[in-house]
């Protein structure tokens, strides 16, 4: 297409009009087709940056004890999600729904009817055909969403596997992950399963047989991360990340900083930061290390961007709702019943005209993610904190980290002044038991580039 004449056959003015007159989804789509229409799109701003990933919408959570997800948010954020976690549901039908993965606004889930994709923002829904069944003795980890609007509206899912098969440790002299790892991959432009294989750039992890690559995030977060054309997957209990293209089928093996424990592995937390791919780790109960990867010049290597001990910012946040009981302006909505936990302290929200209590009304006043429900870290009467402390996300496009303080609320720490703000709860009420816990989150951004009629959720649900 690059070197079709039709392609830029037209003056740029003529060109623009024409593809100003396209359906969002149609233009994005169009965007992609060659660089001289990408750039009439980008620079007479045709797509509007807004419709693409640019913001924090809010946290989704998985638990332990649940088989659906619950979403931590502000009402008074657009677009409006509150309400509209139903996707995964069936009519007339209980439904289980465990989010496997995420990308861009893009959800990626099970459910008792296989695996799917689904967009919260616009309702859309697509249901994928089963992967091809594993070896004999083999198991297929949880897949990985990668989607790239600003790339293209197609979307890919990997399966990648955690730690060598059995049959792979038995062999002392083989190294892990191959020098072509052969990955089953799904592609929505074929609608298909297939085998890929991926050429190795650099060293292994190590042997097949190591002990330190038996891991695997039984009790961690099962993390990825997509970052400059790659998807980035922890692997090994965390003490590798790989870094997968799929544009032109390499990987490559990036071990863990060198100071992270061995014990500690499974306790990283990878994500997505303002500064690039960074993972955080707690040590010592308070001690927050956040490492950012800087391969700037020619080499891959993990740089220690903050060390901070958090203990003095986050017990005033822990005394507020430990005397006060203040949950903070956030509310928790539970996907599966609509329950909403935290709003009984907010004045914007009430009931609406037909008196439906789970019925939200918008906030009139937008919440300020930069000074809003700070927390005075030098008030009087500030408690001791003695509660476990742990990462649920990287704030994309700030420096910022969220966090989820014992299970009972979750607040913002920004990283460069030590401010803490506090968010909401972070657990349901009826909570089903003592030893519940977070089993993987993330920062939600919503994707709003409209989907064709056909694709929409209600037109993809059979009655």
């Amino acid at each position: 297409m690059e070197g079709d004449p039709m392609a830029v056959a037209l003056p740029a003015d003529a060109l623009a009009e024409i593809l100003r007159r396209l359906p969002l989804r149609s233009l994005a789509t169009a965007r992609c087709v060659c660089k001289v229409w990408r750039a009439i799109v980008d620079g007479r701003r045709l797509l509007l940056p807004e419709l693409l990933p640019h913001s924090v919408r809010g946290i989704f959570l998985m638990y332990s004890d649940r088989d659906y997800p619950a979403f931590l948010s502000h009402p008074s954020m657009e677009p409006d999600i509150l309400g509209k976690l139903n996707f995964h549901r069936l009519p007339g039908q209980w439904n289980r729904a465990y989010v496997l993965s995420h990308c861009n606004g893009l959800l990626l889930y099970k459910d008792m009817q296989g695996l799917h994709v689904a967009n919260p923002a616009t309702q859309w829904r697509a249901s994928l055909p089963p992967p091809p069944p594993p070896l004999p003795g083999r198991f297929h980890k949880p897949p990985h969403l990668v989607f790239d609007p600003a790339e293209s509206l197609h979307y890919e899912v990997l399966i990648v596997p955690e730690s060598p098969f059995i049959e792979e440790r038995a062999e002392p002299s083989k190294e892990w992950p191959a020098s072509v790892w052969p990955l089953c991959a799904f592609s929505s432009r074929t609608g298909q399963w297939e085998e890929r294989a991926f050429v190795r750039e650099g060293e292994a992890a190590g042997m097949a047989s190591d002990e330190v690559l038996q891991g695997s995030n039984a009790f961690g977060q099962n993390c990825s991360a997509y970052w400059q054309g790659a998807l980035f997957v922890q692997c090994n209990g965390g003490f590798t990340v790989m870094r997968i293209s799929l544009s032109n089928n390499k990987y490559r093996v990036i071990k863990m900083p060198t100071d992270i424990g061995e014990s500690e592995y499974e306790d990283v937390y990878l994500g997505r930061s303002k500064e690039g791919l960074c993972c955080a780790l707690f040590h010592d109960w308070y001690k927050l290390r956040v490492w950012i990867l800087d391969d700037s010049c020619g080499t891959i290597e993990w740089v220690l961007k903050h060390h901070i001990d958090i203990y003095n910012s986050v017990s005033p946040v822990t005394s507020v709702f430990g005397e006060n009981d203040e949950e903070g302006p956030w509310i928790l909505e539970d996907a599966d019943s609509g329950e909403h936990y935290g709003q009984q302290n907010l004045q914007d929200v009430n009931k609406d005209e037909d008196d439906n209590k789970n019925a939200l009304v918008k906030s009139k006043v937008e919440w300020d993610s930069d000074n809003d429900n700070m927390v005075d870290s030098e008030s009087e009467g500030v408690q001791s904190f003695f509660g476990c402390v742990g990462v649920i996300g990287f704030h994309p496009y700030k420096d910022v980290i969220f966090l989820n303080l014992s299970i009972e609320r979750a607040a913002a720490y920004h990283l460069n002044t030590s401010r803490v703000q506090l968010l909401g709860k972070v657990y349901p009420d009826d909570c089903y038991s003592n030893a519940a816990y977070i089993t993987s989150s993330f920062p939600y951004t919503p994707c709003l580039v409209a989907d064709s009629p056909e694709n929409k959720l209600e037109d993809n649900v059979e009655g």
